[in-house]
């Protein structure tokens, strides 16, 4: 990679490696022209009790997260991953889904937030799974499909999407609320509590939904896809709030910050756009990417939840060329870390960070997923009373009953740093 581009212009970057630190091996080559046999989907239980990966030919892989993570091998001279032998992980679930897996989510009726409270409040708790812990399966023919993550027992099976769904998001409320977007361009919105019920459709998108995410608060939905769609959603009464307009092509990824005030849409069109979720503006922070081909699945872009979902940083994924940027928004700074695969020719697919961070899990063509150890980051102390106070009271700026300092507003914005 050459440059990293803010705003169109250009910036020096800097480049590391990063580490390897385990492997889940399907014993495929990356070559492999057979069709089926991808992992498209890579995901972790909110509270890290459980890693899932699609590990092709329609095979769901389950292992205990929370206990396979301690036997990560680590080679601090060399940074290099110990290959002489594929970590076996215990204890694995398998589902065979009869369908090619093409999406997956972790779903709990336990909300994200006292989830972080209660693995966060010691040096060391241990993790224990709810009852209602389950995980969704979207597949190539329309169908999800609901499993019990523990014993591989198929609860639910929901059809109503005509054509693959290639997203899945549940609430992170603990409202069992899962979301679902398809190639046959709508949005739908299932209620695990009342058997699966689809209870709302959103058709605004009238072609491909290519990703979707809801807000930590999941009072906002966001959905991106062809044509220059990014949609912004109220999940109160779903109807649409607005369009965030200023992407030239196809809309592949969203997500957002770990306080729901900004949300960041990548593009085709080689840009990252963080918009502000009160008003729907971007501000004038844009990342170009100037190696990307603007294929479909070229790039994924996901928060930086490496030390706890500051969301001070921007991770932005190229897989033709196997190389992320971390865009730092708090300076303007870029980093180009360098992966490789698993296997010559392997091409990566999909990748997911670990809840709690530390651990960066990529997705090949041959169905292996390698792990690779996320650098860490250290937050400001005016970041972190920024975050609280929007997580506790949501738009301040807008809330008249807040007496605020002129000169405070942008900051509390992300306008200022």
């Amino acid at each position: 990679m050459e440059t990293l581009a803010c705003a169109g212009i250009a910036l020096p970057t800097t480049r590391r490696t990063l580490r390897v630190v385990g492997e889940l091996w399907t014993g495929r080559r990356g070559d492999d022209n057979r069709q089926g046999g991808e992992c498209w989907d890579v995901c972790f239980a909110p509270d890290e009790s459980r890693l899932a990966w699609s590990a092709g030919y329609r095979q769901v892989v389950l292992i205990p997260w929370h206990r396979y993570k301690n036997c990560l091998s680590w080679q601090e001279e060399n940074n290099e991953y110990s290959g002489d032998s594929r970590l076996s992980p215990p204890e694995q679930v398998r589902l065979d889904t009869n369908f090619l897996v093409t999406s997956m989510s972790f779903g709990t009726s336990t909300p994200q937030q006292e989830l972080e409270a209660s693995t966060r409040r010691a040096y060391y708790t241990r993790v224990t799974c709810t009852r209602h812990l389950m995980l969704a399966t979207g597949h190539n023919k329309g169908r999800i499909r609901i499993w019990d993550p523990h014993t591989g027992s198929l609860m639910l099976d929901l059809t109503d999407h005509t054509k693959a769904v290639t997203c899945l998001a549940f609430a992170p409320d603990g409202s069992l609320r899962l979301a679902s977007g398809s190639e046959d361009g709508t949005v739908k919105v299932w209620d695990m509590t009342d058997d699966g019920n689809m209870f709302k459709t959103l058709r605004d998108h009238k072609r491909p939904v290519r990703n979707l995410a809801w807000s930590p608060n999941s009072s906002l939905l966001c959905t991106t896809g062809d044509k220059q769609k990014a949609l912004l959603w109220s999940t109160v009464d779903y109807t649409l709030l607005c369009r965030l307009c200023g992407h030239y092509n196809d809309v592949l990824s969203c997500s957002f910050s770990p306080d729901g005030a900004t949300v960041a849409t990548a593009s085709s069109d080689t840009r990252v756009l963080v918009w502000d979720t009160c008003t729907g503006e971007w501000d004038t922070r844009v990342l170009v990417w100037d190696t990307c081909t603007g294929e479909w699945g070229s790039r994924v872009l996901v928060w930086d939840t490496c030390t706890g979902e500051w969301g001070t940083r921007v991770l932005v994924w190229d897989t033709c060329t196997g190389e992320w940027g971390y865009w730092r928004l708090s300076s303007g700074e870029e980093s180009v870390e360098s992966a490789r695969s698993s296997e010559e020719g392997d091409a990566m697919l999909t990748c997911a960070f670990s809840p709690l961070g530390g651990t960066l899990a990529v997705g090949h063509s041959s169905g292996s997923v390698v792990l690779f150890s996320a650098p860490a980051q250290v937050p400001s102390l005016l970041h972190l009373a920024r975050m609280a106070l929007r997580r506790s009271y949501g738009d301040v700026v807008s809330n008249r009953s807040f007496l605020l300092p002129y000169s405070l507003k942008p900051y509390l914005q992300y306008k200022h740093w």
